[in-house]
């Protein structure tokens, strides 16, 4: 998107939206760009200053060990490719609506990885080479090279990145069965063909949703919320915080945050396809939190029942 409002990307020799969709036999011409706006320091010494000063208070806040998300942090890099730990509460990637207003994780990463040093062809910052939603957290892989960034690139078009996600989902519905149990949901998203494989971990009481449910998700396509529509809208069971997809029997809780996380990454490496690289990351404090406060106000209710009752 940047690149087509800027100019530097033509379709057929025009300048056209990021949304623009291409044919067969269309010619796409990429203009490099001399510096890039996420590593370029003003000359204005002032502006210079709140240049790094942005980024760096930022990055402490999101480094944190404390932070009740999963912290930014480095889980693996090489010369061309990394993944790292995106915390739940900034973009991936910076955009049009962003972009003067608010930093995003693409602007951090000059700041935590290491540019590639015995490479013929190092982008000029590293690149995300796929999105999670601000309210996710997870590990995101990042080409640091042109090389890394085609092969990652096309690893994803072939669905070979393979990608698990937890998430706490509320409400009793007969579609849920109980733990533990697997199952496919395969349904029309936007009338394209969605498909999400589902582990039901475990049941939680809770006096406010009547049931929080553990489970595993694993994306086989990549559909627009993929994940929290499958929950909601086939499941019947939205995913704790989800104020956009949800039904009329959950009341939504605002404010606490959306309960989903990618948990695991496994993607073939780009120089060495027989190699795979995997990262994780550590459940969030607060999923683990959310549960014992649950558990502890069901099992108190239950006691006041009891004591009534007598």
């Amino acid at each position: 998107n940047v690149a087509c409002s800027g100019g530097r990307l033509l379709l057929n020799g025009e300048k056209v939206s990021g949304a623009k969709r291409v044919k067969v036999g269309d010619l796409l011409s990429l203009s490099a760009a001399k510096t890039d706006r996420r590593t370029l320091l003003p000359d204005d010494p002032r502006r210079a200053k709140r240049f790094c000063d942005a980024r760096l208070r930022l990055l402490n806040v999101f480094k944190d060990d404390n932070f009740s998300h999963s912290p930014l942090k480095v889980l693996y890099e090489d010369e061309c490719m990394a993944i790292v730990s995106k915390p739940a509460g900034i973009h991936t990637m910076s955009w049009s609506g962003t972009i003067g207003k608010s930093l995003c994780l693409d602007d951090l990463l000059p700041l935590v990885l290491e540019p590639p040093r015995q490479s013929q062809d190092p982008l000029s910052a590293p690149l995300p080479r796929h999105r999670l939603d601000a309210r996710v957290a997870g590990p995101v892989i990042v080409a640091k090279t042109r090389r890394a960034l085609i092969e990652l690139g096309r690893s994803f078009e072939e669905h070979t990145v393979e990608k698990e996600y937890r998430a706490l989902l509320v409400g009793k519905s007969s579609a849920l069965p109980s733990p533990p149990s697997t199952f496919t949901i395969e349904s029309d998203i936007d009338g394209r063909e969605s498909i999400t494989m589902v582990s039901v971990l475990a049941h939680t009481p809770c006096n406010v949703d009547g049931l929080i449910t553990d489970v595993k998700l694993f994306p086989k396509t990549g559909r627009k919320h993929q994940l929290r529509r499958h929950c909601a809208e086939v499941l019947g069971a939205p995913i704790l915080g989800d104020d956009l997809h949800t039904n009329d029997k959950i009341t939504v809780r605002k404010r606490v945050g959306l309960y989903l996380y990618c948990r695991r990454v496994v993607v073939p490496h780009p120089i060495d396809k027989y190699h795979k690289v995997e990262a994780e990351i550590q459940e969030p404090k607060r999923f683990s939190r959310h549960r014992k406060k649950a558990l502890k106000g069901y099992l108190w209710q239950q006691e006041q029942n009891q004591s009534e009752t007598v």
